[in-house]
């Protein structure tokens, strides 16, 4: 079974479901991504996770209000995946991003279209706003 395939059987999209719908909720997810990318390494995703965090802290703050919520779960899932110290591979382990990494890219393929349509919308966060 794929890691795509054991989180989307898993309870991840429903525990986003709740950081969609709970303003207060989704503000402290996007305080924890920013804790996240502030850290060193991350070399290979940082722009992606740059690009995510950028998004919910327009929706968190109502900056971006014309959003997909499908979309918007999805990364929320996603993120909270890669927050989490309890995954598929644990992080402490030599490969324990490469859960994390295919997460994140089935996340980003999926929301392609909503993420084109941010990034037009806020074509700053590519230049690395904050």
């Amino acid at each position: 079974m794929s890691f795509v395939s054991s989180f989307l059987q898993s309870d991840w999209t429903i525990k986003a479901t709740k950081y969609a719908y709970n303003p207060r909720r989704l503000k402290a997810l996007v305080f924890q991504l920013g804790l996240f990318l502030s850290r060193k390494g991350l070399a290979n995703l940082r722009k992606q996770i740059r690009l995510m965090y950028c998004y919910l802290r327009d929706i968190a703050t109502g900056k971006y209000k014309d959003y997909d919520v499908g979309s918007l779960i999805y990364i929320i899932a996603a993120t909270l995946y890669l927050l989490s110290p309890i995954d598929l591979i644990p992080d402490f382990l030599p490969m324990g991003f490469v859960d994390d990494t295919a997460i994140i890219i089935w996340a980003l393929n999926v929301t392609s279209k909503e993420l084109d349509r941010y990034m037009e919308w806020n074509p700053d966060c590519e230049k690395g706003d904050k």
